[in-house]
């Protein structure tokens, strides 16, 4: 084996390891079973619904060979970073950016047998349905050429939801590959029937179950993923405590209950994912007709690849429609949506931003909602973009007209 090569006999040696050190700790803590995957070697490309904190640990434990895991920036960060890529060797990707660079390391590692896998969504879901995402996964497929191994987890939504503090007791979590689509067969596909197969494959809704996850703390932090309040409208007034959620502006009081369902519906809505698709349209709107949306008690980092985060001070953040703000303790940045590549969550409180070739985070307290202001940034660039395809018809039709009238 190559010097240069990524994947490394070890990786295997730890990969089996992990498979059987780890059994115990699924089983006991998530009551997780893995179903073994029909697919016995690499090279392939397996792709997953993005669940929950565990899940290249869920995935891995179905195949029976080392897997090379795209993994974001952060995980980069960590002091333990050169022990993990020592040990796997996961694939450095940004969120929500194009990565040339993850791009040929996947390539390379499809040359040399190995296996690859990614979350498509590229962020873990917050709603319980996929997460938006692009038809880049369906372009590197086409480019691998290699199997695809669509791979579902069930259940982790339900036992450890992104916005939650703890792990509930569910009846069932598994995970299985769901269908593989071999080079032969994709190569006949476009990109667009390709990208449309593999959401298909990786849409799981856990509130179809029937399953139930037990814990008297089910709704606590639900104000992570809830963030307006359907019946008065205000912005961050929501508040959990045990398994009921609140609104303390206008009273509204409901619980999340046992199998995943908002009980009484609030405004019709009986889902977190109803919801949440109500609230990212509405807040974009707001913003874009002249609302501010802020947090205090926030901390703001440069994060860079490979190293420590650097602090850079600053305790309140905002967006508007134009600019996002991070002000406090002596600090006033103030960064332009227009320059402004890209803004994803991260983890549970946190979200990054790209801007001037830099990774810039913020982090906030306990119930931040971090998502609210990747719905803002992309909502308002949805109606930008919009509003100039409506101009562009106007114009066109202006156009055809003036040519009506002048013949």
């Amino acid at each position: 084996m190559r010097k240069d090569s990524w994947t490394k006999k070890r990786h295997a040696h730890v990969f089996a390891f992990l498979r059987v050190a780890m059994a115990p700790f699924f089983r006991i803590k998530y009551n997780y079973k893995a179903i073994p995957a029909p697919i016995k070697k690499g090279p392939c490309l397996i792709i997953n619904n993005h669940q929950a904190t565990m899940d290249p640990f869920f995935v891995a434990k179905s195949f029976r060979f080392p897997i090379y895991f795209f993994a974001s920036d952060d995980l980069f960060n960590l002091k333990a970073s050169p022990i993990i890529n020592y040990l796997v060797r996961p694939i450095p990707k940004s969120k929500s950016l194009s990565d040339l660079n993850a791009v040929r390391t996947a390539l390379k590692v499809f040359k040399e047998g190995g296996a690859v896998s990614i979350a498509p969504e590229g962020n873990r879901t917050l709603s319980g349905r996929l997460w938006e995402m692009n038809d880049s996964i369906a372009k590197l497929a086409k480019l691998s050429k290699v199997p695809l191994v669509i791979y579902n987890l069930r259940g982790g939504y339900g036992t450890d939801p992104r916005w939650g503090r703890s792990v509930r007791k569910g009846t069932k979590y598994t995970g299985s590959v769901q269908r593989i689509i071999y080079p032969e067969e994709y190569a006949k596909m476009s990109v667009a029937e390709l990208f449309e197969a593999i959401k298909s494959g990786l849409d799981v809704d856990d509130t179809q179950s029937g399953e139930r996850y037990k814990s008297r703390r089910r709704a606590e932090y639900i104000e992570r993923a809830l963030y307006i309040c359907p019946v008065c409208g205000k912005v961050g007034s929501i508040h959990s405590k045990g398994a009921r959620f609140e609104c303390t502006e206008c009273g509204m009081n409901a619980e999340y209950t046992e199998d995943l369902r908002i009980s009484p519906p609030v405004c019709g809505y009986e889902r977190i994912y109803e919801w949440y698709e109500w609230e990212r349209r509405e807040i974009a709107e707001r913003v874009y007709n002249g609302e501010k949306i802020s947090d205090d008690g926030i901390q703001f980092f440069e994060s860079v690849k490979f190293k420590k985060k650097v602090k850079l001070g600053g305790s309140a953040v905002s967006m508007d429609r134009e600019n996002l703000y991070i002000t406090g303790g002596g600090r006033n940045y103030v960064y332009p949506l227009r320059d402004i590549f890209a803004v994803t969550a991260v983890g549970k409180k946190k979200f990054n931003f790209y801007c001037g070739g830099k990774t810039l985070q913020v982090k906030g307290g306990p119930r931040f909602c971090s998502v609210k202001y990747v719905h803002i940034f992309e909502g308002l660039k949805n109606i930008a973009e919009n509003g100039a395809d409506a101009q562009d018809a106007a114009d066109g039709n202006k156009q055809n007209n003036g040519e009506e009238v002048g013949k």
